[in-house]
């Protein structure tokens, strides 16, 4: 026995670092990489062989997040998950997800202050006065054991082991309706969760293929026993999503019950959609059938604050904010495919509700952070925040402030106390978006700048008439106004009525383009609409403050419609009077969708000048933060950045467009809006122009270009082409003397 514990103690391996991450999904991954990125020496631990947690070959869930799928604008997650989805998107036209998994482990193998661990479990930290000294790591395949010490510990588990087993404060479960006041919560506390899912994949093989199910499989003999379970795109796996069992039990504790009866319920449902009823299923055969069940829902970790639905829905933006979610509000029944009752609860959302740092750093744990699902927060706030794309921002947010707190040797609370504004701040520098944070970085020379370009777009609104929404309910159009007084909006209307009619229009201010909760009419008048189809003047008159986000809304008027277009000009949003969510009792709002209902402004807007390159933020928030530019003056075109003297610089930040409005996750291909080729050029003391970077074939959102130090009274970012889009699209540029 003596010998056996020597040898014990004598193969562990001390391994120490600044941060250790434990949890290698979107959320580890993406903090891990930002703690590299930065100078802090790192280790990412992972259970699995592979990366990437529920979006991994082994589980493939789709990475979702504050855009619905796309349903959303302005709304997609930037950052590094925007760098890894747009590698994604270029080198994987399959969307294959071992190249994804492949994907994620070159990002982490890549970084140079980055080790990775696979196939490591995580355990058993070591405390002391609160903090935590060091953890045991063991991998399996290598049957090797590692004590890893570290200064700040990330536990992006999603259940969260460390964390557990340090004595960090959790709670699991369900709130009652009472405790944070929340209409979404059950009426009584209760230990329920949501539950797991395993899903899986047929494969059409062009013939006839029989299935023949194991006796154990579970029997759905008719849609009736999938009830609210539509099944039709049975070729997608992600249509599965509601094959979900466990929340009744415990996830942790009882994981091994619960994915035997998940695979029991998955041959069951191949089952029916192959011999119980004319699925269209002849054809297709079994391809893949997970036995790794995803998981939504175990502990969540306390921290120095608890976000609930009420903060979500009212979408408040934190002093501390460094992430934001706008998935809806989406929980699901505790007995899943067993419930009687639809598969989800959704309330959908009016915007981007923020979170704060203070629901990733543990309340009790000095040195302990969080990444993903297992953050402060209910179990109904949860049903927002823990989608991958958000988990992955969130991450990033975790490896930032995990950083800052090796560089000034403090906890994570000492750093929101100290230093949040900092956190916020390097967070826009490596392209985060936190709603209503602008970039103050006082080293940013392009902020003390004079803009100039070659050209400028104005605000089009489309002209191609695709149909006509009917006045059955609220309408609303939204656009960026440039100026400071509105004479007129035109929209294109149809009377299908043989005499005139009138119609109710209200002009009104938002917070952000498209925020369509305002009550308070800046004006309101009231028109004839004419038999047929017209352009309809509503003649405002107003007052304005430039370059603000305004929107029209007309009232229900029988027999007229409006004209509608699916063509999105940026800056734009379209609404409409909808439910928000699919239970009782119903909540009404104008609801965005996408698409743009005809309108024309008189004067034009031109909200895309150059100044918008140092607005301080990176996509379409109050204004359209963007420079475009004039698309009939085709190419090149450039934007000039310059002062009255002579600065030093060696470090360009490049921001381009592309185009936050459509998913990357499924998608192959390169948009269309990116800048391809480009140049730097700088103007030195002589006055002559002279290039100092020359790029050809970009893919990326976002470049970083370093270069010898210069001094110039002017930097020139000259586009020569674009990957399709007739205008050149910059968001920001950065000047730096690092």
């Amino acid at each position: 026995m003596l010998f056996v514990l020597k040898y014990f103690v004598n193969r562990v391996v001390d391994k120490k670092y600044d941060i250790i991450v434990v949890g290698g999904g979107l959320a580890g991954v993406c903090a891990a990489i930002a703690a590299s990125r930065l100078g802090a020496k790192t280790a990412l631990i992972q259970d699995r062989p592979v990366l990437g947690g529920n979006s991994s070959s082994e589980i493939r869930v789709p990475v979702g997040g504050a855009d619905y799928g796309g349903a959303y604008r302005y709304s997609r997650e930037t950052g590094i998950i925007d760098e890894l989805l747009t590698e994604n998107a270029k080198r994987n036209p399959t969307n294959c997800r071992s190249i994804w998994d492949h994907i994620l482990w070159e990002a982490c193998k890549r970084e140079p202050n980055l080790d990775l661990y696979l196939n490591t479990v995580g355990k058993s930290p070591y405390v002391e006065n609160g903090f935590i000294k060091w953890i045991i790591g063991e991998q399996i395949t290598t049957e090797k054991i590692f004590r890893f010490h570290a200064f700040i510990f990330i536990d992006a588990s999603g259940d969260g082991r460390v964390a557990y087993e340090a004595g960090a404060e959790y709670r699991k479960g369900r709130e009652g309706r009472n405790e944070f006041n929340e209409s979404m919560a059950p009426p009584k506390p209760d230990n329920y969760t949501m539950g797991n899912t395993i899903t899986f994949l047929l494969k059409d093989v062009g013939k006839p293929v029989p299935f023949e199910a194991p006796g154990w499989a579970y029997k759905f003999l008719s849609d009736k026993d999938l009830l609210y379970r539509p099944h039709v795109h049975f070729y997608r796996n992600e249509t599965f999503w509601w094959i979900e069992y466990g929340g009744t039990k415990d996830t942790i504790a009882d994981a091994e019950e619960i994915r035997d009866e998940l695979i029991k319920i998955v041959y069951g449902v191949i089952d029916h959609i192959k011999n119980r009823g004319d699925h269209g299923a002849e054809t297709y055969a079994v391809d893949w059938i997970g036995v790794i069940p995803g998981k939504r829902e175990s502990r969540r970790f306390i921290g120095d604050y608890i976000l609930t639905q009420n903060d979500v829905v009212s979408l408040k933006r934190f002093p501390d904010a460094i992430a934001y979610t706008g998935w809806p509000i989406d929980i699901h029944p505790p007995e899943g495919i067993w419930s009687k009752d639809p598969p989800a609860l959704i309330l959908h959302l009016m915007g981007r509700p923020t979170v704060p740092f203070r629901c990733i750093y543990s309340k009790n744990i000095k040195n302990l952070l969080f990444a993903g699902r297992n953050i402060s927060v209910t179990h109904v706030a949860l049903g927002t925040t823990r989608l991958m794309a958000t988990c992955a921002i969130i991450g990033q947010a975790a490896g930032t402030a995990a950083y800052l707190c090796v560089k000034y040797r403090i906890t994570p609370r000492e750093l929101y106390r100290k230093y949040i504004k900092e956190l916020q701040q390097l967070l826009l520098k490596q392209d985060c978006y936190i709603p209503g944070v602008k970039n103050e970085d006082e080293k940013d020379l392009a902020l003390k700048a004079k803009v100039r370009a070659s050209s400028q777009a104005t605000l089009s609104p489309p002209e191609k008439l695709e149909e006509y929404k009917p006045l059955d309910r609220i309408r609303a159009q939204s656009f960026v106004f440039s100026e400071n007084f509105l004479e007129v909006v035109y929209v294109l209307l149809k009377n299908n009525a043989s005499t005139p009619k009138f119609i109710a229009a209200h002009l009104r201010k938002g917070e952000f383009i498209d925020d369509f909760r305002s009550k308070e009419d800046i004006k309101l008048v009231k028109v004839e609409v004419p038999p047929g189809e017209n352009w309809i003047e509503l003649p405002f008159e107003a007052e304005l403050e430039a370059n603000n986000p305004y929107w029209i809304m007309l009232e229900p008027c029988e027999l007229v419609s409006w004209a509608f277009s699916s063509e999105e000009p940026l800056g734009t949003q379209a609404g409409a009077w909808d439910r928000l969510n699919n239970f009782d009792p119903p909540i009404y709002a104008i609801k965005r969708h996408r698409g743009t209902y005809l309108f024309k402004l008189k004067p034009e807007s031109r909200p895309y000048g150059p100044e918008q390159v140092i607005s301080g933020q990176t996509r379409p928030e109050k204004a359209t933060n963007i420079w475009i530019s004039d698309p009939s003056k085709g190419f090149p075109q450039w934007i000039e950045l310059s002062w009255s003297q002579l600065v030093e610089f060696n470090t360009v930040y490049l921001t381009f467009d592309n185009n936050l409005d459509r998913p990357l996750w499924g998608y192959y291909g390169i948009a269309p809006e990116l800048v391809k080729d480009y140049r730097i050029l700088i103007r030195d003391k002589s006055g002559g122009w002279r290039e100092v970077i020359h790029v050809k074939n970009n893919y990326k959102r976002r470049r970083v270009h370093r270069f010898s130090k210069v001094k110039a009274t002017a930097l020139r970012l000259e586009v020569l082409s674009t990957n399709g889009d007739k205008s050149a699209r910059v968001y920001e540029i950065r000047i730096y003397n690092e």
